[in-house]
């Protein structure tokens, strides 16, 4: 069967006289992560924008001067097109091929805002054709009237903003009383590929309900389900009280286990300190007994300069003497006669003078050599103490390295044993789950068999949508919160009175926003993987803005998710996807694994660094 989906390729910004804002995407994983306020909640508004909302851009000031829209979008046959659209709204233009601007050389198709079945001339029929779902037909209320789908009804499916994530609401629905069962139908059409073309409309009956018989026959499918896994946990002799016998006796085993370790941890470190503190000490002595070592070869080398120095002024001072010995002559220097000559005045040839200098620079030389000496004496002394202290800095950190082996293979053994605790405490308590789960699908079978046919409520929209359906789809949800180590993911099941999921016996909403938004994430992200599945039709991409919220903003304990693998997980099963296109918009820096690997885009909100955010600054 030929798979109908999209791949968004880029959305780029143009404007005169100013620089194209431009970001280009892959198929499978994208992320797109960095500082807040650098326009990635703005990519979520403009790609809905470009895929045919009614609802005006946000007037940002990183906006201004934009005039043109392009959105390029390959199919799944590998053709190319690109929808231009004014920023401030209006009909779009279509063309061949991928374009940043608008192209010279390729004729435009001129395509209406707004969907209309009777005329295709319109981008919502346009991307529908693309994806094989042109002309299909959904409910639009409980009587069973219907009308014919538009793109916009599955936006909301695979475009998540951040308020929308983190909602409490189901995630199959906008919040809109009056959409209800158009969402419902929709949701129907995705996991099934039938519409209600057939449906007739009824006008007593707002509900067709499912039968007794076939919620019996899941829930007997379920209880089987968690039957087998309860045995793969504890095997089949072990009842409640046992199980919770065992939780006691781990809870005290464990304790006893984390003060022995505690203490010897605290052990560890101890001599661990004292080996660093060794080790730095060691390394400090050595690096001065080098320091002094190069020092005394310097202060030789000034020695030597020193003595050469002395024997350079005791040759002038000798010379000086002899020459004043000689008899006057004329000056060698003027030429003046012996009468003539002023020797008290300046003169360059003052002996005198010039054995005075001499002898007071062997004077000063000679101080400096004496303070020369007693500084080299000075580190002398201090190179023996460090000659003295260094052995014993090697044998106190020889000794510290002695304890930590000794004290190591010890600690491996109690953290081994602490670790081995906690997975059999974590087994049984999955164990409990279990049971409990179990209790609760006996008695909610009970309450069917014993219940008598009622007539449904006024208000509850109409479907469909058959609940081996509905537990097929939740087995891959189920798989994929598994999948990113949710926690407590052990049972999925679809809750038709709240039309949203109930994870491990809790409904979805009802957990912190942190939890919900990852929640929300995994359901598109099962929606995406159904479809692909099943061969059946789907827009083939999904936008999620914020999706690990947990991480960053967790909303109370039980929704901080931090120091969890989660994170990791989310974004290598993520990676993993193919045939399917997934845009992340996060504040949280991807895995190192994921920057270098895959598709990512960094906003640093730094002028000077990198990228800025989606506009130019």
């Amino acid at each position: 069967m030929t798979v109908n989906r999209l791949i968004l390729r880029h959305i780029a910004f143009t404007g005169p006289k100013k620089e194209t804002a431009h970001l280009a995407f892959n198929s499978g994983l994208n992320v797109i992560h960095g500082a807040s306020e650098t326009g990635k909640s703005f990519l979520v508004e403009a790609i809905d924008f470009m895929l045919g909302s009614s609802k005006a851009l946000r007037d940002i000031p990183e906006r201004v001067g934009y005039e043109t829209i392009f959105l390029g979008i390959e199919e799944a046959d590998g053709s190319q097109f690109t929808l231009e659209r004014a920023a401030a709204g209006g009909g779009f233009r279509c063309y061949d091929g991928l374009h940043i601007s608008r192209p010279q050389d390729v004729e435009a198709k001129t395509l209406g805002p707004r969907h209309n079945p009777t005329n295709r001339e319109n981008v919502s029929m346009f991307l529908l054709d693309k994806i094989g779902l042109a002309g299909k037909r959904i409910r639009k209320n409980a009587r069973g009237e219907t009308n014919t789908l538009s793109f916009r009804n599955l936006a909301h499916l695979c475009l998540i903003s951040e308020g929308e994530i983190q909602k409490e609401g189901s995630p199959i629905e906008t919040g809109q009383f009056t959409s209800r069962t158009v969402e419902l139908s929709t949701f129907k059409l995705l996991l099934t590929g039938n519409d209600d073309s057939a449906v007739e409309p009824e006008e007593a009956q707002r509900t067709k309900r499912l039968s007794r018989t076939a919620k019996i026959e899941v829930i007997d499918d379920l209880i089987i389900e968690n039957k087998e896994r309860l045995t793969g946990l504890i095997g089949e002799d072990d009842d409640e009280a046992d199980l919770l016998d065992q939780v006691q006796r781990l809870d005290q085993s464990l304790d006893r286990e984390k003060d022995a370790l505690d203490q010897s941890e605290e052990e560890y470190r101890a001599v661990a300190s004292r080996r660093n503190e060794a080790r730095r000490a060691l390394e400090e002595a050595r690096e001065r007994r080098a320091e002094i070592s190069e020092l005394l070869k310097r202060f030789q080398l000034l020695d030597d300069h020193y003595q050469s120095d002395l024997v350079r002024l005791e040759g002038i001072r000798e010379s000086g003497v002899l020459v004043s010995a000689l008899d006057a002559q004329k000056c060698p220097l003027c030429g003046s006669e012996p009468n003539e000559q002023h020797l008290d005045g300046d003169c360059d040839g003052n002996v005198e003078a010039v054995i005075q200098a001499a002898n007071a620079e062997v004077e000063k030389i000679r101080k400096l050599r004496a303070e020369l000496a007693d500084t080299v004496s000075q580190l002398n002394a201090e190179a023996q103490e460090y000659e003295t202290l260094a052995p014993q800095l090697g044998e106190q950190l020889e000794l510290a390295v002695g304890e930590l082996q000794e004290i190591n293979p010890e600690l491996k053994s109690q953290r081994a044993a602490y670790t081995e605790l906690l997975n059999r405490r974590s087994s049984v308590e999955a164990a409990l789950r279990i049971l409990s789960t179990i209790s609760e699908l006996e008695e909610r079978r009970a309450e069917l068999e014993a219940s008598p046919e009622t007539t449904p409520s006024q208000n509850e929209p109409a479907s469909d949508l058959s609940l081996s359906t509905l537990n097929s789809f939740s087995k891959v949800y189920e798989e994929t919160l598994k999948n990113w180590n949710f926690p407590d993911a052990d049972r999925v099941y679809f809750d038709q009175p709240s039309r949203d999921f109930v994870i491990s016996g809790k409904p979805r909403g009802a957990r912190g926003k942190g939890m919900r938004a990852l929640s929300y994430a995994a359901f598109t992200v099962s929606l995406l993987e159904f479809t692909k599945r099943n061969d059946l039709s789907h827009p083939g991409f999904a936008v999620l803005d914020t999706p690990l919220l947990a991480y960053r903003e967790p909303d109370g304990d039980e929704d901080d998710l931090t120091g969890t693998d989660v994170h990791q997980r989310f974004y290598e099963q993520l990676h993993a996807i193919s045939g399917r296109q997934l845009i992340i918009l996060e504040n949280v820096d991807p895995p190192s694994a994921i920057r270098e690997d895959g598709q990512c885009s960094f906003f640093s909100k730094n002028p000077n660094s990198g990228r800025y955010g989606f506009f130019p600054i």
